[in-house]
Parts: structure tokens; C-alpha cells; sequence
């Protein structure tokens, strides 16, 4: 058993790695059957899971530490030959698609390979390789001018993550100070995150006319391996969460205000409760510990992975200085093992994000033995769900986390998931906009955005506070800088883990299978059709939003929310 320090880190040498490849895909097609082919991809599978092993932990241990000269040395290494890699990978999607053996192939790794490999090969040329080193660059100036943020409030300097725990505190005072002083960091910054949007945009622009795309949005969505819908059906769901769901949206504000005791609620009002919102008891290890309990009471499988990932050190939670911001779930093939990143900060967000990140990483563990590194992971909108849906799986735990304040907890976050699909949404729209518009100035981008907040977020007012009220809110996005179109999936996904929070109310250990099933299928299949595994309603079909949501709207008003006070919950 290997722990994470032990693993073995290097440079790959570029010229032997490009050289081995380029051999191994040059002889494919001369091959004379099936079964050669198959042993060549198995060995173009091995060296690129080295490469993809060795990237995976230089991002990662950048992410831990982005003020160290050698991480970010080692992260710009894999970053700057990433281009090579592509262009590799697309020379192998060419030499796949032209086998002659393709039926078999077929037979042996499933259909879904080709239509992945179709789909890249509409995304690379050698001639945008430069361009896509200048797209990479101006996403690490991104990811430091946020990881550099110290924001001296009350005496104390914070980064983003640190400065959060305030924005849920119970005094309303301190909530509009923390989130006045997280809104004078952007806006100090503003202009040069301006700048630094103002050129991916661009970028992207001419990466995708380069490519004889009109614009970046058919691009984005081939990236991102979207092989089974398009822009209009994205656009015909987010009217589907206009209609159906700002409507609850707006009544959950409503109860907020009765709640608080508030006649009007402003941005900073981001709490549900009078006492603030619940918060885990005990420290990081607490947590910890309790959660292989709750790990190893869910299912087997849940548990020994669990208990895997605490004896191989394969968790990083600990918010501090120099660490980047958010959580991810990272995975490295010639291990089998995926690693969990999060930063803590005594907020309800702590157990949420554990649970979330710990959904990916099954998802990824559960499909390490599929027999391509393509369905290890599926695409995004797919691995979402795995994670949304672990949130819920875990709720009959969630007294071992906040104790007398379990109830209170569970409100909130059904609220909190119910009131995101908007915002994600309007995301969604504001990027399709930008793409489109790929000429606006940055003024323009801002006035959009304000546009798209009343339609999906009537119910903001940010009072005195003026950065919001620029339109500049989106820029502490990190997703509209480093991930186009990946914002959407959270809404397609957390469609689907309401399904399994009704299914896993219902039916404990068959929701579980389905779960499982889901996991273990990885990235085999494309988004709609993993839906059928785990026998889920697409949420492009017409009604399903509706039905989903419905179903919750009951669940809520069947709660007496006046009564979940942390006085009543002691009792």
C-alpha cells in the first residue's frame, strides 16, 4: 500500500515519450488484426496513463502549494507540452477511426470510443497548438491573482476561502463587512481580470475560427465531448428552470424573510437562519473519522474505499496560505487512485464539498477497470451526478456532522440546491452570450450579466454595495475563465441527484444499486445513455424539470421552517 508522498514524479522526456507513441500509432493501421490492434492500444494506454499520472500530480501539488517556484515550475511544464499531447492523442483518434478492424474494436472496448475520437478530432490541428499555450497561460494568471488575495478584515488577513466562514456568520453586520471586503478585492481587480477574460475570449475565438468553427460555443461543447445534444437543447432546459423553477425560488426567499425576521433581504443576507446557518462540530480529523463510519454504513464498497483513501493520504482539506482556492477530485491511472482537494472553513460548505469530491472519487475508483483511460471518467454533465447525488445518498448520516442541528441542515441544503439551478443557469446564458458576441467590450459583458440576473435571479439586491451592481459578479466565476460550458452540467446533474434523493427515500438498497451501477459504468457511454444504467429521467425531456422540482416543493412545504430554530433543535 502506497501512500500519496511515495509516489514516484518526474518529467517525462517529451522527444522519447513523442517517439515511443508516434511508433506505436504509425504501425497501428499496418497491423494485420484485430487482436494486434488491441494489444497496441493497450500499450498506448500504458505510457499515456504515465504522462496523464505525472500531469495529475504536478497540477495537484501546484494546487497545494501556488506559491512554491518548483510547483508552479512543474505544473508549467505539463501545462506548456499539453498541445503536444493533443496532437498525439489526435493522431491516434485518426488512426483509430481508420482501422480496418473496426467492428471488432467495437466489440472489444464498445462503440462510444469512436464517437469520442470523431468528436476530437474536430477540436485539435497542430497549427493551434501556440494558441492553446497562450489559452493555458492566461488560466494560471487567473487561478494566481485570486490565490494571491490577502483581504485584511477585523484585524486578520484572509484568502477567498478563509474570508467565506464570515459570509454565513450570524450577525448581519459581519456578513456585509465580510462580503463588502471579498467585493473590494475584485474590484481593485477588476480591470485586470478584465483583461485577462478580455483575451480568452479572443483567444478561443481564433483557436475556433481556425478550426472552421462560426464561433467558440460548437468548439466548446465538442471539448467537452457533448456527443448526444447542443446549445438548443441547453437553452430549451434553461427555460425550463425559468418557468418552473425561479418560481420556488422566489417562495424560498420569501420564507427566508419570515425566517429572519427581515423585511427586505439583501445579497449578504445569505443565511436561512437567525442563529446562522448550521455548522459541523469538531475538528478536520472529527470529521474525518466520522465519516468512514458513515462510509463503511452505506455500503461496502463505500467503505473500504473510504478507509483507502484516509491510509493512503489521499485527502487534502486543510484550508491555508498559498493553497488554491475550491475543491476538485483529481485521479492518477498507473495508481488506480483519485485524490480528493478541498479547503475547510467551518461552514456547512465543509461537508457538502467532503461529499461531493467523495462522489467523484468513487465514480472514478468504481470504473478504474474499465478497459480504456477515455471511460475512466465520463463527461462533465455525467460525472456530476455522481457527486450531487452522493450529498443526498449521505443525509441519514448527517447528525454525526451537526448533531442537533441535522434538520436545520438538511433545509438548507435542499434550499441551497434547489436555489443554485438559476444561478447556474444564468452562467450558462451569460457564457453562450459572450461566444457569440465575442467582440463586446468588456462594459458590454457586465451589462449582460445584469440583464441575465433579473431573469434568473429577480430576487438579488445587492443594497449599498457597488461592485455587484457593475455587473461584475461573474468575475469570481473560475469556471467562466478556465472551464467555458462546464456550469451547465451542475444543473443537468443536480436534476438527476434529486431523482436519487426521491429513489433513495424510497428504496434504500435498490437506489444504491442504481448508484453503483452508474459509478462502475464510468465514462463508457455518453450522457443520455448512462441515464438508461441508472434509469434516470433526462432532463432535456420535456416535464421532467417540473415533475423533479414538484416533488421537492412538497417536501418543503411540508416542513415547519419556523420551528427549526437551534433552540428547538436542542430539545
Amino acid at each position: 500500500m502506497l501512500k500519496y508522498s511515495e509516489y514516484k514524479y518526474k518529467r517525462i522526456d517529451l522527444d522519447d515519450f513523442k517517439n515511443k507513441a508516434i511508433h506505436l500509432i504509425k504501425n497501428f493501421n499496418s497491423l494485420s488484426s484485430a487482436e494486434q490492434q488491441i494489444k497496441y492500444i493497450k500499450k498506448l494506454e500504458q505510457i499515456m496513463g504515465e504522462w496523464s499520472t505525472y500531469a495529475s500530480i504536478a497540477s495537484l501539488e501546484y494546487s497545494r502549494d501556488t506559491f512554491s517556484k518548483k510547483n508552479k515550475e512543474e505544473n508549467e511544464f505539463y501545462d506548456n507540452i499539453q498541445p503536444e499531447m493533443q496532437e498525439i492523442s489526435s493522431q491516434y483518434a485518426d488512426a483509430l477511426l481508420k482501422s480496418p478492424f473496426r467492428y471488432d474494436l467495437e466489440e472489444e472496448f464498445g462503440v462510444h470510443i469512436f464517437n469520442l475520437k470523431e468528436i476530437e478530432g474536430k477540436t485539435f490541428k497542430p497549427r493551434i497548438k501556440n494558441l492553446l499555450r497562450k489559452e493555458s497561460d492566461l488560466c494560471n494568471k487567473y487561478t494566481e491573482l485570486i490565490s494571491s488575495a490577502q483581504i485584511d478584515f477585523r484585524g486578520n488577513k484572509y484568502n477567498l476561502t478563509g474570508l467565506g466562514s464570515f459570509h454565513s456568520d450570524a450577525d448581519r453586520t459581519t456578513r456585509k463587512e465580510s462580503y463588502q471586503a471579498r467585493f473590494d478585492f475584485f474590484e481593485e481587480n477588476s480591470d485586470k481580470l478584465d483583461s485577462i477574460y478580455d483575451e480568452l475570449v479572443k483567444v478561443r475565438t481564433k483557436i475556433a475560427h481556425d478550426l472552421g468553427y462560426k464561433n467558440y460555443i460548437e468548439l466548446g461543447y465538442n471539448k467537452l465531448s457533448r456527443t448526444d445534444y447542443d446549445d438548443r437543447d441547453v437553452a430549451l432546459f434553461r427555460q425550463q428552470i425559468v418557468d418552473h423553477v425561479v418560481p420556488i425560488t422566489t417562495k424560498l426567499n420569501n420564507q427566508r424573510k419570515k425566517i429572519l425576521g427581515l423585511d427586505h433581504l439583501y445579497f449578504y443576507d445569505s443565511i436561512n437562519f437567525k442563529e446562522g446557518d448550521p455548522k459541523p462540530k469538531g475538528s478536520i480529523n472529527h470529521l474525518i473519522s466520522e465519516a468512514q463510519i458513515m462510509y463503511r454504513e452505506l455500503s461496502n464498497e463505500t467503505g473500504d474505499f473510504f478507509d483507502m483513501m484516509v491510509n493512503e493520504e489521499l485527502m487534502d482539506l486543510e484550508n491555508r496560505k498559498g493553497k488554491a482556492g475550491g475543491g476538485f477530485c483529481t485521479a492518477f491511472p498507473t495508481y488506480e487512485r483519485p485524490y480528493i482537494f478541498a479547503n475547510f472553513n467551518g461552514t456547512d460548505h465543509d461537508v457538502t464539498v467532503l461529499t461531493h469530491e467523495a462522489g467523484h472519487a468513487f465514480q472514478v475508483y468504481s470504473s478504474r477497470h474499465q478497459p480504456l483511460q477515455d471511460y475512466y471518467w465520463p463527461t462533465l454533465e455525467a460525472c456530476e451526478i455522481h457527486s450531487m447525488s452522493m450529498e443526498f445518498l449521505t443525509w441519514p448520516w448527517m447528525d454525526k456532522f451537526f448533531k442537533g442541528e441535522t434538520e436545520r441542515f438538511k433545509y438548507l441544503h435542499m434550499a441551497k440546491s434547489l436555489s443554485f439551478l438559476p444561478y447556474g443557469a444564468c452562467v450558462d446564458h451569460f457564457q453562450h452570450w459572450v461566444y457569440e458576441n465575442y467582440n463586446a467590450t468588456p462594459q458590454e459583458r457586465k451589462e449582460q450579466w445584469l440583464r441575465l440576473e433579473k431573469i434568473y435571479l429577480p430576487h438579488r439586491d445587492y443594497g449599498d454595495i457597488n461592485y455587484p451592481k457593475t455587473g461584475g459578479i461573474w468575475q469570481g466565476q473560475l469556471h467562466i475563465y478556465q472551464m467555458p460550458f462546464y456550469y451547465i452540467d451542475y444543473t443537468l446533474a443536480q436534476t438527476c441527484a434529486f431523482q436519487f434523493w426521491d429513489k433513495f427515500n424510497k428504496d434504500r438498497e435498490h437506489a444504491w444499486k442504481e448508484y453503483f451501477n452508474l459509478c462502475k459504468a464510468g465514462g463508457s457511454m455518453p450522457f443520455t445513455k448512462l441515464l438508461n444504467v441508472a434509469n434516470l429521467r433526462s432532463p432535456f425531456k420535456s416535464g421532467t424539470l417540473q415533475e423533479v422540482v414538484s416533488e421537492i416543493s412538497m417536501w418543503l412545504d411540508n416542513i415547519n421552517v419556523e420551528n427549526l430554530t437551534l433552540e428547538n433543535n436542542k430539545k
